[in-house]
């Protein structure tokens, strides 16, 4: 390559004028202008927090060069005569390598004597001491400081005790015969000279700046060491071409001399040689160095271009860059550009990942570090605090390059701006735009999308009261009458006279089990729509919403159900009153019997099948809601909780049921309605016994079935197991008769540990365990059971029933 060859010349050309200089040049001396060793100690020792800045600073300044040279050659094309216009980067070692030199060099505009004396040696401008006072105290100064005192340059010393800058203009009108000139300065001096270069005009045109590294910041001679830097913070610096040189190291075997007696037998000649000595040896290895000119910005800045000329592809390997990965994959981005009201304008690309990590939702913060903020793109900080981006957009990756910003000395701190607090709603804004975009234009993505981060809008429906009817817009669900479906489809879908989003919440539960609720029966029966949710966050999501294009959002699981269209049926709220008389006597019983458990007891028309269900209030914990709160650390302990766990449960029955209707005709039949309103006692006969622990056994079933936990799980359980037991005519009193073995005495030997456990051992059943011998059939259980003893754990003692 013509610009390899070319600056590898120059380079090997500066570096040996250099050397061969034996004379010190006549050196003009200045005194560094007032202020400037207090600004120069305040820059080395206060105000860069990491010391890798110099090069962000020393390319900034190169490209700024660069562009003044571009301007300039727009009405003097002359300029442009000495070559390409880039930026080169070079380390020298010294002999042994723990110390050396860093190179930097622009083919920018150049800098004269008076303005290589002006422009880094000088800082006489008004408000100087002021600034210094501020900056000093901790506490910056107002306006866009960089730049404004040379102070960039002066990062060199933060890795660099002495620094030399050479630098020649182009040849112009004005100025037709150019000199290099020299600058020199140490970092604790109060003086530093400026001398015309003895080199002579080596650099063609621009700014050469050497770095003398001591042994003690001999990290930053490492090129792979610069290279991250430049990475990190200058990838997109400059739109001109950014080399450096790669040095690659080989080992050449050096071939042995030919001995003179070569014209012999070849078996002869070798035959007093040792093997060993064939064998090349260190010594007997050279050394070659191979030097490479590398471009190290080869990644154009895609958002400083209209997006209308920017492929797919090219968004697509972007975001490689962007996320480090060469694997990663993205879902969709915006490009987009604008002008806020504090008057900064600003160009920038977001994107959404393919995947997230596997405990991002166990690690779920703020987006911290994954909006890289940029000005003029030169990488200013990843870090704009913890509280910047919200939680539930804290997945995007943004890239931000504003035009210009009220930053401090340091580039690292932002200074106090509307700029700031307008990017942080931009970037929502522009999220949720991207989001609602996929979902019109590419329904298949968005698919992907809801999938991956529907966790994530719904939490940011918790958590922003400003935008949640957009974000609401965004979610979709799956539901009784399709498994993807929108809330504004559900609201164009909805029935006449529906106000009510109907929606059933199970955590972790299947949407077709949701489906087969008790609470969903009637509505599915009638055809309305019902909203199958299964997240966490989706039930508090909902109950956040409340009211979404003039529609109440209504848990089917609680009171408040309506269809909207009960005035209309008269036939069906006539039979509901009758009704309500018929089963007054059921009604009334059950209430007694269960009124530790239970608040209320209620006819209902809500359910087709299910003999019954357990509502709460609508301002109650529904069980889904009840299982979250559980899951919580130490919720057993908060009174709010158990407060909440322990309201009224309403117990709603079916008065269709074959089961209810057989449960009223057993309260008349044992004239238990009759003995209740004479104030009569009821005799406790064994009917009455099983019918009380009957419906106890329904209520513990509906509490489970309507998603509950029952009070005392093992109680219930015997409830079961006798209900059983009389269903099969087993006696309740009969135990089983197995025998038990009590153990072996304590083992006195201790374990032999040197073989180990094999498993097959305990996988292996032997031959004994092959079953009944061929053409041998089971024995019959009456036979089992006359060997056993008698009649056996399950003997029917008739008389007991």
């Amino acid at each position: 390559m013509r610009i390899s060859r070319l600056l590898g010349l120059v380079g090997v050309l500066a570096t040996s004028l250099h050397s061969a200089l034996a004379d010190e040049p006549t050196a003009q001396t200045y005194k560094y202008e007032s202020d400037i060793t207090r600004l120069r100690s305040l820059v080395i020792h206060s105000l860069y927090s990491h010391k890798d800045v110099f090069l962000r600073e020393l390319l900034s300044n190169a490209n700024d060069a660069l562009e003044k040279l571009r301007l300039t050659a727009l009405t003097d094309r002359e300029v442009m005569k000495s070559g390409e216009a880039n930026v080169t980067i070079e380390v020298r070692l010294d002999e042994g390598g723990k110390t050396g030199q860093i190179v930097v060099r622009d083919t920018g505009i150049g800098m004269t004597k008076d303005e290589l004396a002006r422009n880094l040696g000088t800082i006489a401008r008004s408000g100087t001491n002021e600034f210094l006072k501020k900056a000093e105290e901790g506490g910056g100064a107002d306006g866009n400081l960089i730049g404004q005192f040379g102070l960039g340059f002066y990062s060199c010393f933060l890795v660099a005790p002495t620094v030399r800058v050479s630098s020649l203009p182009p040849t112009t009108s004005a100025n037709p015969n150019p000199e290099q000139h020299t600058f020199v300065s140490t970092s604790s001096g109060d003086s530093f000279d400026i001398y015309l270069d003895p080199r002579g005009n080596t650099l063609g045109r621009g700014t050469e700046i050497v770095l003398e590294i001591s042994e003690e910041e001999a990290e930053w001679l490492s090129v792979s060491r610069l290279k991250g830097l430049i990475d990190k913070h200058s990838q997109f610096a400059t739109t001109f071409p950014m080399y450096i040189m790669e040095r690659k190291t080989t080992k050449i075997p050096i071939p042995p001399p030919q001995s003179p007696e070569a014209d012999g037998d070849p078996d002869e000649l070798n035959d007093d040689v040792d093997k060993d000595e064939q064998t090349p040896k260190e010594e007997e290895f050279e050394t070659k160095v191979e030097e490479e000119w590398v471009q190290v910005n080869d990644k154009a800045p895609i958002w400083m271009r209209d997006p209308k000329d920017v492929p797919e592809d090219e968004y697509r390997q972007f975001y490689k860059a962007v996320a480090k990965d060469q694997s990663a994959e993205t879902l969709g981005w915006a490009h987009f550009k604008g002008d806020t009201g504090a008057g900064v304008s600003y160009r920038a690309i977001m994107y959404i990942p393919s995947k997230l990590p596997t405990d991002f939702w166990q690690k779920i913060t703020s987006g911290i570090n994954n909006v890289r903020l940029m000005v003029k793109r030169v990488f200013i900080t990843d870090d704009l605090g913890e509280e910047y981006m919200p939680r539930w957009l804290s997945f995007l990756k943004v890239t931000v390059d504003a035009d210009d910003l009220p930053l401090n000395v340091s580039r690292e701190t932002l200074q106090t701006n509307k700029f700031i607090s307008q990017l942080q709603r931009i970037l929502i804004r522009k999220a949720i735009d991207l989001f609602s975009r996929l979902a019109g234009e590419d329904p298949t993505v968005y698919k992907e999308v809801s999938k991956l981060y529907g966790n994530a809008l719904r939490i940011g429906m918790l958590e922003s009261k400003k935008d949640k009817v957009k974000i609401a817009k965004l979610l979709r669900f799956e539901s009784t009458r399709s498994d993807f479906t929108s809330l504004e489809e559900y609201v164009e879908n909805r029935k006449e006279g529906q106000k009510q989003i109907y929606f059933m919440a199970g955590v972790g539960e299947q949407p077709k089990d949701l489906a087969r609720s008790p609470f969903v029966e009637k509505l599915k029966a009638r055809g309305y729509e019902v909203l199958l949710l299964n997240l966490p966050s989706d039930e508090p999501m909902m109950g956040a919403l409340d009211n979404f294009m003039g529609m109440k959002t209504q848990d089917v699981s609680k009171k408040g159900l309506k269809y909207g269209d009960e005035d209309e049926d008269e036939a069906e709220k006539k039979e509901l009153e009758a009704q309500k008389i018929a089963f007054a006597p059921l009604i009334e019983w059950l209430k007694k019997e269960l009124k530790s458990d239970i608040s209320d007891v209620i006819l209902t028309n809500r359910l087709v099948t299910s003999p019954c269900t357990i509502v709460v209030d609508s301002y109650g914990w529904s069980a889904n809601m009840a299982k979250i709160m559980s899951a919580q650390a130490d919720a057993e302990n908060d009174p709010m909780f158990k407060m909440m766990k322990n309201l009224p449960k309403n117990l709603e029955i079916n008065p269709k049921s074959p089961l209810i209707e057989g449960l009223l005709e057993k309260i008349l039949d044992l004239d238990l309605a009759r003995d209740e309103e004479e104030g009569a006692e009821v005799e406790e006969g064994p009917e009455v016994v099983e019918l009380r622990e009957t419906v106890k056994v329904l209520v513990d079933t509906t509490l489970v079935r309507s998603g509950f936990t029952v009070a005392d799980p093992t109680t219930y359980f015997e409830r079961v197991e006798a209900l059983l037991r009389r269903s099969l005519g087993v006696s309740l009193s009969a135990q089983g008769q197995a025998k038990v073995r009590p153990a072996p005495p304590t083992a006195a030997e201790p374990l032999d540990e040197t073989e180990p456990t094999n498993l097959e051992d305990f996988m292996s059943f032997g031959d004994d365990a092959e079953g009944m011998p061929d053409g041998q059939d089971f024995p019959e259980w009456s036979q089992m059971k006359k060997n056993m003893g008698g009649g056996g754990a399950g003997a029917v003692e008739h008389d007991e029933l």
